[in-house]
């Protein structure tokens, strides 16, 4: 009986991946992005009518990022004269505030690639209100009052954009669409940072197939845009309860307005982040994810539960029956290779190598593992230096 239990948990596992690869190639890019460009990519707007956006990043203690994250966005090709860039201080203890200021101070139009005009940098010091906002919702419910543009961009003071980035983000919204997510994979810097890379294209990958499906998903908030109207008509963050994952909440209170969404996966839409440095600090930030995840829907949690108990199955079944089991991980792993290796060629990136897949599905193992107990552990969820 515990076999057969073992088996059909197992198999759903796979059935739901066989689903997820078969939508993986039916998917398709909702993007006028080629109404903004010449051809062969070359940078010509076409379009005399790009409205102006606001670009809002949110940093708290980011001296090792901030400057590489502001050059990626004054290269932006966008007319500069139509960007406005708000980065928010939320309470530094570091360099990060004095980095800011010389950045701004220093910025001429020869540091722009593709426009003589310059961008509008505009630094806002995050303060303690009442508002019962923490972290980056708050920050972001107080850069919202300096807001000039009809878009809203966010990203974080630790991700790089490429230079289509907000042509595509742009591209990505219908008339009836209020919020759009990019895809945002980890800059790979040695084995730790290219296992969370693979990490993040993968589930990013999978994310972005439930909202093509047509369920609401959710955006990532450091590669995400919000047109002006939809972000209002819910009252902008100062009228959100406060979640510990910002974006989520955002989008959601978006989408219940009747507001259409989009997840997209494309080389424009492609931004880089930091890798998180050690594997505690990376359970810190799971954990934070799965607590703000509280409020999604119980079909999200019965997909969560599908995949946490591979792993947890997988050793029980090995031990009962070691040849099955082996059949079972080798069909599970060579569905997800396939799966990661058309996820980076939608991405326009250079597929991972076989032995970076075998490495991988160990660090999946241990991930997954460890995030389920220490999600239960009564520890306080630590980010950016604060406890939640």
């Amino acid at each position: 009986m515990i076999l057969y239990i073992l088996i059909v948990l197992v198999s759903l596992y796979l059935l739901v991946q066989i689903w997820q690869t078969l939508s993986l190639f039916r998917y398709q890019v909702y993007s006028h992005y080629k109404n903004y460009v010449g051809e062969n990519n070359q940078w010509k707007v076409i379009s005399n009518d790009l409205p102006e956006i606001s670009i809002w990043v949110a940093c708290r203690n980011e001296e090792k990022n901030i400057v590489q994250c502001l050059t990626s966005l004054v290269k932006l090709k966008y007319p500069q004269e139509k960007i406005q860039i708000l980065v928010g201080n939320d309470q530094s203890t570091d360099k990060t505030k004095d980095l800011v200021l010389a950045f701004i101070n220093s910025f001429t139009s020869e540091t722009i690639e593709y426009n003589e005009k310059k961008a509008q940098i505009q630094l806002v010091d995050i303060v303690d209100d009442d508002s019962g906002l923490k972290a980056k919702a708050r920050a972001m419910a107080q850069l919202d009052k300096f807001a000039t543009g009809n878009y809203y961009l966010i990203t974080d003071a630790d991700v790089e954009v490429n230079p289509n980035w907000a042509l595509g983000l742009l591209g990505s919204l219908s008339s009836d669409m209020g919020v759009a997510s990019g895809t945002t994979m980890v800059k790979s810097d040695g084995i730790w940072g290219w296992l969370q890379e693979i990490d993040w294209a993968y589930f990013m990958g999978l994310l972005n197939l439930i909202s093509f499906s047509g369920i609401p998903a959710t955006a990532v908030g450091n590669n995400m845009i919000i047109k002006k109207e939809a972000y209002w008509e819910i009252g902008g963050y100062g009228k959100i309860k406060f979640s510990i994952t910002e974006d989520y909440k955002l989008y959601s209170e978006i989408c219940k307005k009747g507001w259409k969404w989009n997840n997209v996966m494309s080389p424009e839409v492609l931004a880089f982040s930091d890798k998180i440095e050690g594997f505690l600090p990376l359970l810190h930030q799971r954990k934070r994810w799965l607590s703000g995840g509280k409020e999604l829907p119980w079909y999200w949690w019965l997909l969560f539960g599908i995949y946490g108990l591979f792993y947890f199955v997988m050793p029980i079944l090995l031990v009962i029956n070691i040849q099955l089991g082996l059949i079972f991980w080798l069909l599970k792993f060579s569905v997800q290779t396939i799966q990661i290796n058309k996820i980076y060629t939608l991405l326009g990136q250079t597929r991972q190598t076989i032995f970076k897949h075998i490495l991988y599905e160990f660090y999946m193992f241990l991930i997954t593992i460890g995030t389920a107990i220490f999600f239960l552990l009564p520890a306080k969820t630590i980010w950016k230096e604060r406890k939640y």
